[in-house]
C-alpha cells in the first residue's frame, strides 16, 4: 500500500558468486529477500543471507541495493495496487457502493498477498523515515481516497450517515488487522492467493453490510464491485 523513489548506487562491477543466471537480478533479489523475510522475519534477515541465496557476493549486492531498507522500499513500491485503484474509482461515474467494495476488497487482497506482513513494513518505515519517505504520504492518500468514496456514498444515499474520515481510518485499520491474522495463520504460499481472495470478500462483505442503507443490496453491490476489480486487472499491463 506504499511507495518511494529509490536511489541507485553508481554502477561499477558486479561479480557473481556462482554460475546462477538471471535476466533480472534486481527481481531475483526481491524474490529471495521476500522469501527470507517471510521465513524468519525482517530483523533476523541479513544482507549477506540474501546475497548468498541470490548467488552474489555481499559487496556486489550494493550494485543493486545499498541496504536491507532499500530492498524493503522496493518491495513496497510493488504494492500500491489499492491506492492506484482508489484513484481510478474516484474518476468513475455511477453508483458508489460497488466502487467502495472494489477498493476494500482489493486493499485486503493486496495486503494478504504482499511479500511481507504490513505491520513489519510499518515498523521498518517508522524506524527509517529517511528511507521510507513515501510511506506516510501514501497512507494519507489511501485514507483520503477511502474517505472521499464514503462521502460520495453518503451523499448519494447509498451509505449510512457516517464521519468519512473516522470511518475510513477504521476500515483500513480492520483490513490491516485481517491480513495480520492471515499472515500468522499460514505460511503456505501456494494457498495464499486462494485464502486471500476468500478473506478479501469476507472483509469487504462485512464492511459494506454495515454501511449500506439497504443491506439487501449487498449481493448486487458485491457482483458489481468484483466487476470493477476484474476490469482494473484486465487494464493492467502484463508483468
Amino acid at each position: 500500500m506504499t511507495n518511494r523513489e529509490l536511489g541507485s548506487p553508481k554502477r561499477t562491477g558486479r561479480p557473481r558468486n556462482s554460475g546462477r543466471d538471471s535476466a533480472n537480478p534486481r527481481e531475483e533479489i526481491l524474490k529471495e529477500a521476500s522469501r527470507l523475510f517471510t521465513a524468519q522475519g525482517v530483523a533476523a534477515t541479513t544482507i549477506s543471507q540474501i546475497a548468498e541465496c541470490v548467488g552474489l557476493r555481499q559487496s556486489s549486492m550494493y550494485y543493486y541495493y545499498k541496504s536491507k531498507e532499500e530492498i524493503l522500499s522496493a518491495l513496497m513500491e510493488k504494492n500500491r495496487e489499492s491506492l492506484t485503484l482508489a484513484e481510478k474509482l474516484l474518476e468513475e461515474d455511477g453508483p458508489v457502493a460497488p466502487r467502495l467494495y472494489a477498493f476494500l476488497y482489493t486493499d485486503v487482497r493486496q495486503l494478504c498477498t504482499a511479500p511481507l506482513d504490513f505491520y513489519e513494513l510499518e515498523v521498518a518505515a517508522l524506524a527509517q523515515p529517511q528511507v521510507f519517505a513515501g510511506f506516510e504520504e501514501d497512507g494519507d492518500k489511501l485514507r483520503d481516497a477511502a474517505a472521499r468514496l464514503l462521502e460520495l456514498g453518503v451523499d448519494s444515499g447509498e451509505l449510512r450517515q457516517t464521519d468519512p474520515a473516522a470511518t475510513a481510518l477504521m476500515l483500513l485499520s480492520l483490513n490491516e488487522g485481517a491480513q495480520h491474522r492471515l499472515w500468522h495463520g499460514r505460511r503456505d504460499e501456494e494457498k495464499a492467493s486462494e485464502s486471500s481472495d476468500a478473506l478479501a470478500q469476507s472483509v469487504a462483505d462485512y464492511h459494506l453490510s454495515s454501511l449500506l442503507t439497504d443491506a439487501s443490496s449487498l449481493a448486487a453491490v458485491r457482483e458489481a464491485g468484483r466487476d470493477f476489480v476484474t476490469e482494473y486487472e484486465d487494464d493492467e499491463p502484463a508483468a
